[in-house]
């Protein structure tokens, strides 16, 4: 009993510590009005892409291969002195047998397949200017290939890059008009944007095929082909949450 004095004191001291631990009270978060803007941009496609083939088939291997060695040597080197052809390159080589299935006779065990003939393929693909693209495909198809197994057109990068920015701009500018007209309507002020979001609803355009076509090695020389380019749409869409307040 002789201690009880000092527990007053004791209480005392520890009163101000406890004081100090409790927690602020948390500063209430600003109302938030979410909104998403989109900005397309039309692009004029200038970049044709194009993919030629050479076919040759036959009873031997080795003149199918010399053949179609023949005709891409003979249209690489006619690309590669073109001034407007670029990234060139070889995209494919097969040459694989050809097989027939004799059908089995009643009672015997069925034959393996016997080896006809071979089939030669050879791919290259190339770009250049949208302007010079029918006359390139016509001129090739006279010097070796026979076939165009693929084509499309696109911008070019420099215009891919501006027209996505342009995009970026529109979609900011769309979100930004969307919340102060909600705003408006509700009679609430804007204090300001918390946050942006420009990484979702990318659209990157897929090229689509334009054209394919097939000749004989004997066919007549092709007209030159008139290749429109049209247009590529760049979307971007951007996210604002936009701090607002009561007037």
């Amino acid at each position: 009993m002789k201690h009880t004095r000092f527990l007053p004191l004791l209480l005392a001291a520890a009163a101000p510590l406890q004081a100090q631990m409790l927690p602020r009270p948390a500063t209430p978060e600003p109302p938030l009005l979410t909104v998403q803007g989109r900005g397309e941009v039309r692009v004029a496609n200038t970049i044709a892409v194009i993919q030629l083939g050479f076919e040759a088939a036959g009873p031997e291997e080795a003149p199918v291969r010399e053949e179609i060695t023949r005709r891409s040597q003979a249209v690489l080197t006619a690309l590669k002195s073109e001034e407007n052809v670029q990234r060139l390159e070889t995209t494919a080589v097969n040459i694989r047998p050809q097989f027939n299935q004799a059908q089995p006779e009643a009672g015997k065990r069925p034959q393996p397949p016997k080896i006809t003939g071979y089939l030669g393929q050879v791919a290259v693909s190339f770009e250049s200017p949208v302007e010079e693209a029918g006359r390139l495909i016509s001129s090739m198809m006279e010097t070796g290939a026979n076939s165009v197994s693929n084509m499309f057109t696109r911008p070019t990068d420099a215009a891919s890059r501006g027209a996505e920015n342009e995009a970026l701009t529109l979609a900011a500018q769309d979100g930004e008009a969307q919340a102060r007209a909600l705003l408006e309507a509700l009679k609430l002020q804007w204090t300001g944007v918390r946050t942006v979001d420009a990484t979702s609803g990318r659209f990157d355009p897929r090229p689509m095929p334009r054209a394919a076509m097939m000749m004989s090695a004997d066919a007549a020389p092709l007209p030159e082909l008139d290749i429109q380019g049209g247009e590529t749409v760049i979307a971007r869409d951007v996210t604002l949450q936009v701090e607002f307040a009561q007037p």
